[in-house]
């Protein structure tokens, strides 16, 4: 790789830019949270506190950082980079100022289910090696959730793949020049989002981290940098999740005008993608505070009986029209 490519990749559209996103996007999830229950949400960091979040991750780095006695000191010191790790590699193939990734495979929509997987993977992981009781209820939840909404999940994001004819990111993004796959597709779309509120532990589905049962979850034993690092995680999956439900469904940074000035096609490009990935992030926000948790078993019913079903007769519709 040449220097301009490691600055993307570090910096922008790369890392750094999906970071600052990961802020805005929690800011923004609880300004929405607290106008539809009528309070008043961040106010005080930085205009309309948009900053507060930001504030809240270093004020935790600051903090004491207590390891539990019986935990797997290993696991529970180098887990949260890993977790980290998993959505900051998947942010570089979406494209973001091009209708190419920084970084792009024709199979790289295989290795985006793969972190997928390994996100969850980890979160157990991290639950299980903290060895707290509140955290190895959580770790049965997580478990029993991801297996029943990882198969919609996956269904819904190789349907465009297929109205694509490619398992690739950026070819997704390209095959939607003259439509969007939501208008072809629309119940794999809201199947994903769907499944992507649980892969997020976002409510109705925010089992696994029940505050009023559970305290935090998985995370209850972690403090300090820890879970800064861990609470900016789930922040920075949110935006993955957005931006790939906008590359798949919305086309994302691929739009309707185009020029041949390269810094005026860039800002084209990036001004597409930021309000479809900002759309769906609303959408997310919107449903996630709307709704209230349920039952274990009500979630794995939905799933099994309801999104999974949805899922394979959108499939099927789709390969029907090719």
């Amino acid at each position: 790789m040449d220097v301009l490519q490691v600055v993307e990749i570090l910096v922008f559209p790369g890392l750094t830019f999906f970071v600052w996103l990961a802020f805005v996007f929690d800011w923004l999830d609880r300004k929405t949270a607290a106008r539809m229950q009528g309070r008043v949400g961040p106010l005080v960091a930085g205009p309309h506190g948009i900053l507060q979040p930001v504030a809240d991750f270093f004020k935790l780095t600051t903090k004491e950082e207590i390891v539990p006695e019986y935990s797997d000191k290993l696991v529970f010191e180098w887990g949260p980079p890993l977790f980290f790790a998993a959505p900051a590699v998947g942010t570089i193939f979406i494209p973001v100022i091009s209708l190419s990734a920084i970084i792009s495979n024709p199979y790289d929509l295989l290795f985006i289910l793969f972190v997928l997987a390994f996100s969850t993977l980890m979160a157990a992981m991290l639950g299980y090696a903290s060895a707290g009781r509140y955290s190895t209820i959580a770790i049965g939840r997580l478990v029993v959730q991801y297996t029943g909404f990882e198969v919609p999940l996956i269904i819904s994001i190789v349907t465009p793949a297929i109205l694509a004819k490619s398992l690739s990111i950026e070819g997704i993004v390209g095959a939607q020049s003259g439509y969007w796959f939501v208008f072809i597709a629309p119940i794999s779309f809201g199947v994903f989002i769907i499944a992507a509120l649980a892969e997020l532990e976002k409510a109705p589905f925010d089992i696994p981290s029940a505050k009023t049962e559970i305290v935090a979850g998985w995370m209850t034993e972690f403090s300090g940098e820890a879970l800064a690092y861990i609470k900016l995680t789930k922040n920075l999956s949110y935006v993955f999740l957005s931006a790939l439900g906008a590359s798949l469904f919305l086309g994302g940074s691929n739009g309707p005008i185009l020029t041949h000035i390269p810094i005026l096609q860039d800002l084209l490009f990036s001004s597409y993608f930021l309000v479809k990935l900002f759309a769906v992030g609303f959408l997310i926000f919107a449903i996630r505070t709307a709704l209230a948790r349920i039952r274990i078993e009500q979630a794995t019913r939905v799933f099994w009986t309801i999104l999974t079903p949805l899922s394979l007769l959108q499939l099927s519709i789709v390969i029907a029209l090719r």
